[in-house]
């Protein structure tokens, strides 16, 4: 996998914006903090002025750019998804990302891979209000985990999955310690156990559950 360097955000008529902007925070902070100065964002949207769902206006950097040059696509989701799976230039353009490189989504941002057939024969997850929606096009929703990631595609849940993900996505393509810093300047933490995301990330997790199943089978 080539690094990853510049990273689409995907914009469009009635997004929630938090889903955007949600993960937006957390990877515009890898240059900003100096973890990797040279990576770069992009706001490309379907139109020269986006509404959210909620009717904020924000004019994104780009109507539908082309998607070479960039490294990570991000899909975020909202109400007007239901109308994109239905229009054709979108999909189109969706599609010619191709599978070699990595493409992430929060909420119903999921069907909107799911349309352009990311998620076939794959897991995924969604906003709980959508797991109908999606299940035609995903081997499996996956109703209790926060974020699913299937190699090149990752998909998170509803909302306020979308800074787990945006967190996420730092430790997997910049490192647990990029994580940390980034968690710690962002004060995000467990709102139960005021434990920060990068102690406990799925990342984490998963390697900690590896190294125990390891010693269980390392013989005595």
């Amino acid at each position: 996998m080539r690094p990853i360097k510049r990273i689409a955000f995907f914009a469009f008529p009635g997004l929630t914006l938090l889903d955007l902007i949600g993960a937006y925070d957390s990877l515009r902070r890898v240059a900003l903090m100096g973890i990797d100065s040279e990576v770069t964002h992009r706001v490309v949207g379907t139109h020269s002025e986006i509404s959210d769902e909620s009717g904020i206006r924000f004019a994104p950097d780009g109507v539908y750019d082309d998607l070479a040059a960039f490294d990570l696509l991000y899909i975020p989701g909202g109400l007007g998804t239901r109308r994109l799976m239905g229009d054709d230039r979108c999909l189109d353009y969706l599609k010619k990302w191709g599978n070699e490189r990595p493409v992430a989504s929060v909420c119903t941002g999921a069907l909107l891979l799911g349309k352009a057939g990311y998620l076939r024969d794959k897991r995924a997850t969604t906003h709980r209000n959508a797991y109908e929606l999606l299940a035609p096009y995903c081997r499996e929703v996956v109703r209790n985990r926060r974020i699913v990631d299937e190699g090149n595609v990752i998909t998170a849940g509803g909302v306020s999955s979308a800074l787990d993900l945006g967190l996420y996505l730092v430790e997997r393509f910049w490192g647990k310690k990029a994580r940390e810093r980034i968690a710690q300047q962002m004060e995000y933490r467990d709102e139960q156990t005021g434990v920060a995301p990068a102690e406990r990330s799925p990342i984490s997790r998963r390697r900690a559950r590896s190294r125990a199943g390891s010693s269980r089978r390392r013989p005595r």
